[in-house]
């Protein structure tokens, strides 16, 4: 069993610390918010992930999988809110203005997973690779989300942080514009990558 849980460990780290929707907004609002402010959002996704992860182990990910209309509405939705997210993260312009928006709270942040096509992703490999055969069900998917959430934790503080150091290297409006618009791009560059 330490063998699928090192992998699973391994997994999660590299499936929630690669670039993607999730990581490109939590980048922009530790620019924008600065890492304490964008906390939230950083725990949120933990949560978020682990209630995705539990619905898959309840049963969603059969239906999910089953059912290939699902799957595009699912894509359809969550690409049409990480654009507009693109779109709004590149209009801000300077950033740190305090008149764009607000961090993401728990609750949103946690909501937000369920339209990254990337998060279900995660979550549906996760739990039908990783669930240790040898512990009953309900265990080893309590192991593998309890999993998920800690590793979710520190990669998605390290976006945030990330955003936040830019910050204090990058000066002045036009080259805040310039971050904030590249920011935007990528964000809208990797709902691309959901239909690969």
């Amino acid at each position: 069993m330490s063998s699928v849980l090192a992998a699973l460990v391994a997994f999660a780290f590299v499936s929630s610390v690669t670039p993607g929707p999730n990581n490109a907004v939590l980048w922009a609002s530790g620019a924008q918010f600065g890492f304490r402010r964008t906390l939230r959002h950083v725990f949120g996704t933990a949560l978020g992930i682990g209630a995705m992860a539990a619905a898959v182990a309840a049963g969603l990910g059969v239906i999910v999988t089953a059912v290939p209309a699902a799957q595009v509405v699912l894509r359809v939705i969550g690409s049409l809110y990480l654009l507009y997210l693109a779109y709004q993260i590149a209009r801000s312009g300077a950033i740190q203005r305090p008149d764009v928006a607000r961090p993401l709270g728990l609750g949103q942040a946690a909501v937000f997973q369920c339209l990254n096509p990337k998060a279900w992703i995660f979550a549906l490999s996760a739990v039908s690779a990783f669930r240790p055969a040898q512990l009953p069900i309900a265990a080893g998917s309590a192991l593998v989300i309890a999993t998920m959430m800690l590793v979710v934790v520190p990669t998605a503080a390290a976006w945030a942080a990330g955003g936040t150091f830019i910050t204090r290297v990058v000066t002045g409006d036009r080259a805040r514009r310039v971050l904030s618009v590249g920011l935007g791009a990528l964000l809208a560059v990797s709902v691309v990558s959901l239909w690969i």
